[in-house]
């Protein structure tokens, strides 16, 4: 398992993140947090290499403003209640990248470079229930554009614990399949594994189950665990990229609440 920078985190961070923030920010009745987390990951969707590394666990709101995971990194917006259990917003942030060193399988391709993200979301959360439908484009030329799809349940809580469970999907334009799963000719020439030339189209490229526990400590720190699976789906499944087409993912962390 190789150590890796924030930075290099797959997109599949994502929907860890979002869980944990979910599930956490639950837990502590709704008050803000900040906290660290160590994940186990895939390199990238796709790898067969994994890496531990620190994931930061930040949850802010004040009136509209709020500071929250999106795009594997936190970022910043405005949101604003449409009517009872529906919120939209709209946020602006980092998303991570991809060295062309961070595996085997990828050396000689270019590199994704640690961009902004732009977007917008619509959460609907009656009860213990919450549908979420985000989408957000890259601010750099050419990287694309993501659909995310995510559903969580609050199956279980007590006192002190509270479990929650989740699926999500994501669909992404030409332009980021093309960078994540894609393969010029050119990078093609220069694969140091022989890849042959790809290009996949617009569609769902996975599909992810998580499950997140939440033990509070004391009335400030509480605990949080995720495990879940991804699976990629479509023209991501079939890129020459893609050597184990399901990936599991981990986090343990921890939390203050303020």
């Amino acid at each position: 398992m190789k150590l890796g920078m924030l930075t290099r985190t797959p997109l599949v961070a994502s929907a860890l993140l979002a869980a944990m923030a979910g599930s956490a920010h639950a837990d502590e009745g709704g008050r803000n947090f900040i906290g660290l987390g160590v994940a186990a990951l895939p390199v990238y969707e796709g790898s067969r290499e994994y890496r531990a590394l620190p994931v930061p666990l930040i949850n802010y709101q004040s009136g509209n403003f709020f500071i929250s995971p999106r795009a594997g990194l936190p970022a910043m917006g405005l949101k604003t209640d449409l009517a009872p259990d529906w919120t939209a917003g709209a946020f602006v942030g980092m998303a991570l990248g991809r060295d062309a060193s961070d595996a085997d399988r990828t050396r000689g391709l270019d590199d994704i470079d640690f961009h902004g993200v732009y977007g917008a979301f619509v959460e609907w959360s009656p009860g213990p229930y919450s549908l979420m439908v985000a989408y957000r484009q890259a601010a750099r030329s050419g990287y694309g554009g993501t659909l995310d799809l995510r559903a969580t349940y609050a199956a279980w809580h007590d006192a002190n614990n509270r479990v929650s469970v989740g699926a999500s999907t994501q669909w992404a334009d030409h332009n980021g399949m093309q960078t994540w799963f894609g393969v010029t000719p050119s990078q093609a020439a220069r694969s140091r594994e022989g890849l042959d030339a790809y290009s996949p189209s617009a569609g769902f490229k996975s599909v992810a189950l998580f499950g997140t526990w939440a033990h509070r400590i004391d009335a400030s720190w509480s605990a949080v665990t995720t495990l879940g699976v991804n699976t990629l789906v479509g023209d991501a499944r079939q890129s020459p990229l893609t050597e184990q087409k399901t990936n599991v993912f981990a986090n343990v962390g921890v939390v203050y609440a303020f």
